[in-house]
């Protein structure tokens, strides 16, 4: 099994990426389970029901997200999957509370830490010009670009001998996801090939 964490700030084509690569090695044979971004999720399911939110409750917002990731990825161990591609990650909930100076519980953010190690290939999305918010993306630009670098530096700091790319941006989504598929297709050689025989 290969475990892909795609990381990055808010609107640096996270989402778009995990699509396209999981439709992209669905084709090939593969069988990948995506771990959602549950940050988005939650605030999906907040506005409904009144769960914690992170313009109003910043640390239990944090830690529901990286819980919710933890818990994601032993759901797709069950799933017996090639591939686990994870929209952005527990990690994250880390630089997160870095930047508004909040302090996680000990337990889960070494839960988080350990948790890391399962990683083997991270992309961190780099962000182009354009910024601009949706109904889940909350973050006002300039606090976005220094999420952003707290993401990366928190993903290379405990993932210090994980194989870390920062992906560039692209003309189209489609180009980003041939650059990310080299790397990917260069760890699965084996199983490439056994794809390509039977298509």
């Amino acid at each position: 099994m290969l475990y892909i964490l795609v990381a990055g700030g808010p609107c640096t084509g996270k989402t778009t990426l995990v699509k396209y690569l999981a439709r992209t090695l669905g084709s090939m044979g593969l069988k990948v389970y995506v771990i959602r971004d549950w940050a988005r999720e939650l605030i999906k399911e907040g506005k409904k029901s009144g769960g914690p939110l992170p313009w109003n409750d910043r640390l239990n917002f944090e830690i529901e997200v990286a819980k919710k990731h933890l818990e994601d990825f032993k759901r797709a161990l069950r799933y017996s999957p090639d591939i686990i591609i994870e929209d952005s990650g527990p990690i994250a909930t880390i630089a997160y509370c870095n930047v508004d100076g909040l302090k996680l519980p000990a337990k889960l953010e070494n839960d988080i830490k350990r948790h890391g190690h399962r990683v083997d290939l991270v992309f961190i999305t780099e962000p182009n010009s354009d910024y601009f918010r949706d109904n889940e993306r909350w973050e006002e630009r300039d606090y976005a670009f220094r999420i952003h670098k707290e993401i990366m530096y928190t993903h290379l700091n405990i993932l210090e001998r994980k194989r870390v790319i920062l992906l560039k941006p692209a003309k189209t989504p489609q180009i980003r996801v041939r650059n990310a598929l080299n790397y990917i297709l260069s760890m699965l050689k084996d199983k490439v090939k056994i794809y390509s025989i039977r298509s």
